[in-house]
C-alpha cells in the first residue's frame, strides 16, 4: 500500500516519498482520490522529469502539464486534509487514554510546641492511567463526522473540476502552438508563391513587357511575406515554449509536436441542448463540490445545537504512588487509587456564544444555498454558449476549407494569366493576399474548434482523454 502512494506521490511531482510515513488506522487515505491522469484515462505512469524523446503528443503533453500543474498538486493536498479531517471525525467516538508518570523530590521542616523540631528531603514517584469515554452527546460527533465526509466529498468535486481545467487549459496550449506550426507552413508557403510571382515579374521586367512598377508590388509583396513569415515562427516559439514551461521543463526546450491540427476526434457526446444540460447539472464536479458544501452546512447546523446539549461520558483512574520521608516515623507511603465514574456535563450559561454559533451556522448554510443556485446558473450558462459556439466553428470549418481552396484555385489561375501577360500584377497580388487571409481564417477555426469542443466537453464535465480521440 506505501508503494502505491508513492507511486502517486510521484505521480503528482511531489518530491520524495522517504518521509516518515503516519499509520492511516481508518484508511482515510483511500477515500481520496489521487486523480492526476489515470482518472482521465492516461497512462497513470509517474511524473517525467526530462525532455519528452521523438515527437510530443497531445496526450503525453497533458499528462506533463497535468503531473506539473500546482494547482492539481494543490488540490490533492486540500482533499487529503479534509480526508484526515474525517479521521479526527472517526476518532472521536473512541476512548481516551493517557498515562502519568510523576517524581519530585523537597525539603521539608516541621515545628510543632508538642513535637521537637524535624527535617528532612522527601522524594516521591507516581505512575498511573486515566481513561474517558463519551458516550453519549445528542449527535454532536455524528454531526461532525458527517460536516467531514461532506466537505471530503466537496473537495474530491473540487479536485476533479481542477483536474478538468488544468486538461483543457493544457489542451488549448498544445492546439494554440498547432496553430502557429500550422501558420508558420501557410507563411512560408505564401512567401514562396510571392518568390515565383516576383521571378515572374523581374522576368517580363527585364523582357520590356511589364513596368517597374510590377516588379516593385511584388517586391513588397514578398517582403510583407516574409515579415509574416517571421512572426509567425515568434508565435511557434512562444507557444512551444508556454508548453515546456508547463512541462516544468526550461523554455528553450525543443519540442516537435506530432499532431495534426486538421484531425477531428468523435463528436459523439454532443446532444440535443436540453440533454446536454441535464447531464450537466447531474455530473459536473462543480456542481457536486456545492451540493457537499451545501450538506456539511446542514450538518455543521446540526453540531452547533448539539454542542448546548448535555453529554454523558465513562471516566476510570488507575494509579499508584509512592512516598519516601526518612526523617519521619514510619514515613514511607504507598497508596493506590482505582477509581470508575460517569459525568454528565449539563451547559447552563455561556454566554450568549451558542446561540450566535447557530446564527452564524444558519448563515453559512443559507450562503451555500446561494452558491449551489450560482454554480448550476453558471453551468447552464458555460454549456449554452459553448454549444452555441461549437455549432458556429463546426459550419465554419467547412466555409473556410472551401475558401481555402476557391482561393487557391483564383490564385493559380491569375497566376497563369499575368505569365501569359494577360493578367494584372494588382489582379495578382489581390489574389494572393486572398488566398493567405484565407488559410488563416481556416487554421483559426480548426483551433477554435478543437478547444471549443474541449471546453464544451469541460463545461458537461466529462472532459477526459477519451474526448482526444
Amino acid at each position: 500500500m506505501r508503494a502505491v502512494r508513492c507511486l502517486l506521490l510521484g505521480l503528482l511531482g511531489a518530491a520524495s516519498c522517504a518521509a516518515a510515513y503516519e499509520p492511516d488506522v481508518f484508511a482515510t487515505a483511500d477515500e481520496v482520490s489521487s486523480r492526476a491522469v489515470y482518472d482521465l484515462g492516461g497512462s497513470g505512469l509517474p511524473c517525467h522529469t526530462a525532455a519528452p524523446r521523438g515527437e510530443l503528443s497531445l496526450e503525453d503533453a497533458i499528462e506533463r502539464i497535468l503531473c506539473h500543474a500546482p494547482r492539481t498538486r494543490l488540490a490533492w493536498a486540500n482533499a487529503k486534509a479534509s480526508a484526515a479531517q474525517v479521521g479526527i471525525g472517526r476518532a472521536a467516538f473512541l476512548p481516551r487514554l493517557q498515562g502519568r508518570l510523576e517524581g519530585s523530590h523537597g525539603y521539608s521542616d516541621l515545628d510543632s510546641r508538642d513535637m521537637p523540631q524535624q527535617s528532612g528531603h522527601s522524594r516521591s514517584h507516581a505512575t498511573g492511567l486515566e481513561l474517558s469515554w463519551v458516550l453519549f452527546d445528542f449527535g454532536r460527533r455524528s454531526a461532525t463526522l458527517h460536516n467531514a465526509q461532506q466537505l471530503l466529498l466537496a473537495a474530491t468535486a473540487s479536485q476533479d473540476a481542477v483536474l478538468q481545467n488544468t486538461f483543457a487549459l493544457a489542451a488549448q496550449a498544445y492546439y494554440d502552438a498547432l496553430c502557429a506550426q500550422r501558420s508558420l507552413v501557410a507563411s512560408s508557403q505564401v512567401a514562396e508563391l510571392a518568390a515565383q510571382n516576383l521571378k515572374a515579374a523581374d522576368a517580363k521586367y527585364q523582357a520590356g513587357a511589364a513596368a517597374l512598377s510590377d516588379r516593385l508590388q511584388a517586391q513588397t509583396a514578398l517582403s510583407q511575406a516574409r515579415l509574416k513569415q517571421v512572426r509567425d515562427e515568434g508565435s511557434l516559439r512562444q507557444a512551444v515554449g508556454l508548453i515546456a514551461l508547463r512541462m516544468g521543463l526550461p523554455p528553450d526546450t525543443p519540442l516537435h509536436l506530432s499532431s495534426e491540427l486538421d484531425a477531428q476526434p468523435d463528436t459523439g457526446f454532443v446532444k440535443a441542448i436540453d440533454q446536454l444540460l441535464a447531464e450537466a447539472r447531474s455530473s459536473h464536479p462543480a456542481l457536486h463540490a456545492a451540493q457537499a458544501r451545501l450538506k456539511a452546512a446542514d450538518a455543521s447546523l446540526q453540531e452547533s445545537r448539539a454542542a448546548g446539549r448535555p453529554s454523558l461520558t465513562l471516566s476510570a483512574n488507575l494509579g499508584r504512588r509512592y512516598t519516601e520521608q526518612p526523617w519521619v516515623f514510619n514515613g514511607d507511603i504507598r497508596e493506590r487509587e482505582r477509581s470508575i465514574g460517569l459525568q454528565l456535563n449539563i451547559p447552563l450559561f455561556e454566554g450568549f456564544e451558542r446561540t450566535y454559533q447557530i446564527r452564524n451556522a444558519l448563515a453559512r448554510r443559507e450562503a451555500s444555498e446561494a452558491e449551489l443556485a450560482e454554480v448550476e446558473q453558471q453551468i447552464s450558462l458555460e454549456a449554452w454558449s459553448n454549444y452555441q459556439l461549437l455549432g458556429v466553428e463546426t459550419r465554419s470549418l467547412v466555409r473556410t476549407r472551401e475558401l481555402v481552396e476557391q482561393s487557391r484555385q483564383t490564385l493559380e489561375v491569375v497566376q497563369g494569366r499575368y505569365r501569359s501577360g494577360v493578367g494584372s500584377m494588382i489582379e495578382m497580388l489581390n489574389a494572393l493576399t486572398a488566398y493567405s487571409s484565407a488559410q488563416e481564417q481556416h487554421i483559426q477555426a480548426l483551433g477554435a474548434w478543437q478547444v471549443l469542443r474541449l471546453r464544451l466537453a469541460a463545461s458537461l464535465g466529462r472532459l477526459g482523454f477519451w474526448t482526444l480521440r
